[in-house]
């Protein structure tokens, strides 16, 4: 049961999505025992086990469905009929309210409590200044699955890991000549940029362009005139029409205000605003309008 637990935590820290399946009662004859667990993951059993067979197959396939859902634990008695006759893959027949039949010879019943792990919202936090650090902050209280990035290890190093999950050391300044391995992001995930110099900004935005084009959000810092000024070189520099529908820059939501832990609100409100739907305003530019 250890390793269950062991591989649980280090998913959680990983941020992968899981599911933990036990056995909280049980009647009769059958394959698992109270207290048998199982954790599986999107790609099926990860660790630990609650007895095989077709309990086991119709455990793992409702763990998927429900990795895919909103339900966050749930709880189900199969009741196993003594008999091999049966149409279904996994011998499973029916399913009546929160009990499923299936068949097997054993004839007694089990009931599966299943509890949902999924993945925090991932922000990439490219540049960890001050702005840098006051999102980093905010973010951690949100509990957001935070990556950090910056070319100074001096500046990483005032980061501690009780306030984000990861951080790594990179050549920023040369991001845009880098392979698309060099940094692996999640497209499920928000990046922000806002290095300490606007060139490294748009390496960045080059980068992230280039090899994550369809990131759900793209956020990148500066004035009106540089984003004007960047956006065009962008342009220049990929000679062809971009999609740019998720690029956010300037960045943030016309909150006002300009210390860094205002411009972080201002940012961490879009964020919050584009996950949930709602229509603020954006400070972005119309990219269209941009030569």
């Amino acid at each position: 049961m250890i390793d269950v637990f062991e591989a649980l935590t280090k998913r959680i820290k990983a941020n992968e999505a899981s599911v933990l399946v036990t056995i909280v009662e049980m009647k009769g004859s059958t394959p698992g025992k109270v207290g048998f667990k199982m954790l599986t993951g999107s790609e099926g059993r990860i660790a630990g086990t609650i007895g095989g067979g077709g309990v086991e197959f119709y455990a793992i396939n409702k763990c998927k469905e429900l990795l895919k859902s909103d339900q966050y634990n749930l709880k189900e008695t199969l009741i196993m009929k003594d008999s091999l006759l049966g149409e279904n893959p996994g011998n499973l027949e029916l399913k009546r309210n929160d009990d499923v039949e299936i068949n097997a010879l054993c004839g007694g019943e089990v009931t599966l409590f299943f509890e949902v792990y999924k993945p925090a919202k991932i922000i990439y936090v490219f540049g960890a200044g001050h702005v840098g650090q006051a999102i980093i902050k905010l973010a951690k209280q949100m509990n957001y699955f935070i990556s950090v990035f910056d070319n100074r290890q001096n500046v990483l190093d005032e980061i501690s890991f009780e306030l984000c999950n990861e951080k790594k050391l990179l050549d920023l300044p040369n991001l845009h000549t880098k392979e698309k391995k060099y940094v692996e992001l999640n497209p499920d995930g928000y990046v922000v940029i806002l290095t300490h110099n606007h060139s490294n900004d748009l390496q960045v935005l080059e980068f992230i362009l280039r090899n994550y084009p369809d990131q759900k959000y793209i956020g990148m810092i500066g004035s009106k005139r540089k984003v004007r000024e960047g956006i065009a070189y962008i342009k220049k520099k990929f000679n062809s029409e971009l999609n740019l529908k998720n690029l956010y820059s300037p960045i943030g939501v016309d909150l006002g205000g300009d210390s860094p832990n205002e411009i972080a609100v201002s940012i961490l409100s879009e964020i919050q605003a584009l996950s949930y739907g709602k229509e603020v305003k954006h400070l972005r530019l119309n990219y269209d309008e941009v030569k």
